[in-house]
Order: structure tokens, then C-alpha cells, then sequence
């Protein structure tokens, strides 16, 4: 089944007792591009969090943000730094000294100093922290893989109606194909015997000219071909594995064999007919730079 490249997943969690946002979402992209975006103390699960978006997903753009707020729950151990409050004391009487400065340090100015106060929280370590952060990366995971999905049964719905379509023009094409070709034999008899009235010539050489400029006039070979493509395309749609390469190769086939009726096809009616198929295939091949 298809899925699309746009997707969209979000969930939050609790991770020592900070609210942790997880979210993952996707554009469309030639290749599979990541980037990831973690707080700080997040930073060295980088590599986890992207080796598991990369098991399922192949092709795509895709953003993964984690952003944590709060703050932890409980107490936390505060400590002074004895050697920074030493170092500034040192600094205020070199100060004092140099510029014949009056007044000390008090306890309080000194307190406010950064880096003073060290609050001391207790470290998880990098097992504790993935433990809480995978399940919420999985959901917000799931949730992105369901829109993406959805999307693609959409896109895929739409496609094998246009293929249904480009089908049933074929069948018209085949169909008036006989004709086209019995009227191009019909014409150049014609002009051919108007002009062996004042010239001889060799029938059996124009004869064969003819028969062979008849056959060039003939898209049966195409048709039956633009069709094989059509029942392949339904194939890879209905196929549980990444179709997106497949067909945007398979519509350039397509394409093709489109080209060629028209270039061959000598009627108004297979012309109106061949604008209709690439008109329909224009609008699959824009439909299928969405599809993984």
C-alpha cells in the first residue's frame, strides 16, 4: 500500500519529572534526509533517536524535534564553590588595593556572584533517559506513519482512478485504429494514382511503400504496450513495499509510448485522445513526488 512523504506525529512525556515534547514530521525529498534537533541533555541519544525513524521510513525530508520544559521535581542539592568565591574574593582586594578602594566583599554580593551557588541534580544515565524517551518517540512515530498512510490510500485511490481512465482511452484509440489506417492507405493509392497517370512506376516497389507508411500509422504495438505499463502501475500501488522510485520510472515509460501515439497517430480523433493521456499523466507523475 502507498504511503505518502507528508507526515506529522507529536506526543509528550514525562522525563525526570520534566515534560518532554516529541516531534516528528516529514516533507518530500529524493532520498531520506534526517535532521534532529535535542536539548542539550538529550544530545547524546541523537544516533538512537534517528537509527529508529530510519527503520521506517525510506524516502523523505524528515524533522525530528524533542523539546523539554519544567523543572525537575523535588529538591535539588545545592553546593558553594569554594575556589570560584575564593578566586572572586582575591579579585575584590587586587581591586581595592590597586584603585584605593574602600569597603569589602559582603556575603550576599558574593552569593550572587555566577556560578557561586552550584545546584547539583541528580544525572540519569543514558539508559534511564532512553527508556523514557523511546515509547514516546514510538508513538509520536505512530502517529506520523498513520497520517502518512492515510494520505496514501488517498493519493492511491486518485491514481487508479486516473489510470482507469487512461485505460478506457486506449481501448478508444485501438478501437479506431483499423480505420485510421485504411483511410492512410486509401489516401496514398489515391495520390499514387494520380500520379502514375503521366509517369511510369514500379507497383510492386510502391505497393510495398505503401503498405510500409501504413504500418508506420499503426499504434497497436503502443497501445498494447501503454497498457502493460497501466496494469503494472496497479501492481506497484497494491505492493506492500515503497513504490515512489518504481513509478516515477514507470510513468516515464508511460510517457513515452504516449509520445509515440501521437507522433504516429494521423487522425483528429487519436490526437484529442493522446492530449487527454498526457494530461492524465502529468497529473499522476505530480501525484507520485508525494508517494515514498
Amino acid at each position: 500500500m502507498l504511503s505518502s512523504m507528508t507526515g506529522f506525529g507529536r506526543v509528550e512525556a514525562q522525563i525526570d519529572g520534566r515534560r518532554v515534547t516529541v516531534e516528528v514530521r516529514s516533507v518530500n525529498h529524493r532520498y531520506l534526509e534526517m535532521t534532529s534537533r535535542l536539548p542539550r541533555v538529550l544530545a547524546p541519544l541523537e544516533a538512537k533517536v534517528q537509527a529508529v525513524v530510519q527503520q521506517q521510513v525510506t524516502r523523505g525530508k524528515v524533522s525530528i524535534a524533542v523539546t523539554m520544559e519544567g523543572e525537575v521535581e523535588g529538591p535539588a542539592a545545592i553546593r558553594v564553590d569554594h575556589e570560584l568565591a575564593g578566586r572572586y574574593l582575591d579579585l575584590a582586594r587586587e581591586l581595592r588595593e590597586a584603585h584605593n578602594l574602600k569597603g569589602d566583599l559582603d556575603i550576599r554580593t558574593l552569593l550572587a556572584l555566577p556560578d557561586v551557588l552550584v545546584r547539583e541534580e541528580e544525572a540519569l544515565s543514558e539508559d534511564q533517559v532512553w527508556a523514557c524517551l523511546a515509547p514516546a518517540l514510538g508513538e509520536a512515530l505512530a502517529k506520523f506513519t498513520t497520517m502518512r498512510q492515510r494520505e496514501g490510500e488517498a493519493l492511491a485511490r486518485d491514481l487508479m482512478q486516473r489510470i482507469e481512465a487512461i485505460r478506457v482511452a486506449v481501448d478508444r484509440i485501438q478501437v479506431h485504429v483499423p480505420a485510421v489506417v485504411a483511410q492512410v492507405r486509401e489516401r496514398l493509392r489515391a495520390r499514387l494514382a494520380e500520379i502514375a497517370e503521366d509517369a511510369e512506376y514500379n507497383r510492386y516497389r510502391l505497393e510495398t511503400e505503401i503498405a510500409l507508411f501504413a504500418d508506420r500509422a499503426d499504434v497497436t504495438e503502443e497501445c498494447v504496450r501503454l497498457r502493460s505499463h497501466c496494469d503494472q502501475f496497479a501492481e506497484f500501488v497494491a505492493d506492500a513495499q515503497p513504490a515512489g522510485r518504481r513509478l516515477k520510472f514507470l510513468l516515464e515509460e508511460m510517457h513515452r509510448e504516449v509520445n509515440t501515439i501521437g507522433s504516429k497517430g494521423q487522425d483528429t480523433q487519436i490526437s484529442r485522445e493522446v492530449l487527454f493521456l498526457k494530461e492524465e499523466v502529468e497529473r499522476i507523475r505530480e501525484q507520485v513526488l508525494n508517494i515514498e
